[in-house]
């Protein structure tokens, strides 16, 4: 007889790839729309275990000024990164999560250390 106590295991979303907006290179620190580029890394696994790796920086157009964003810009970074999963900022906007999303990409603000980030995606928590 089966245990109906038992919760079934929910599904693991880990990205194979997330793009990071940093200012500094250590924290989730910059607005989606103002950093000068973003930090890629790569999601490895051995056995059981997962972890993400450093892969490249892509640059791209800053698509917000005075306080105002330019939808094309912001779209010419979506694009940037449609290959990523996730992106991860210390601030973005409704519109950009937008222009994320209709890539299929993950859009979120994480004002945390990128290595405290990434080991929560690692092991889904």
């Amino acid at each position: 007889m089966a245990n109906s106590k038992l919760k079934p295991k929910r599904a693991v979303y880990r990205p194979q790839k997330v793009a990071i907006a940093t200012d500094s290179g250590e924290n989730i620190d910059a607005c989606f729309g103002r950093t000068e580029s973003f930090l890629i890394y790569s999601l490895t696994q051995k056995g059981e275990s997962f972890k993400y790796e450093f892969s490249e920086k892509r640059s791209g157009p800053k698509p917000c000024r005075n306080k105002s964003h330019d939808q094309d810009l912001l779209e010419s970074t979506a694009e940037i990164l449609k290959d990523c999963g996730m992106v991860l900022a210390g601030r973005i906007g409704p519109a950009a999560v937008k222009a994320l999303s209709d890539r299929g990409v993950m859009g979120l603000s994480a004002p945390l250390t990128i290595e405290a980030a990434l080991n929560k995606l690692a092991r889904n928590g």
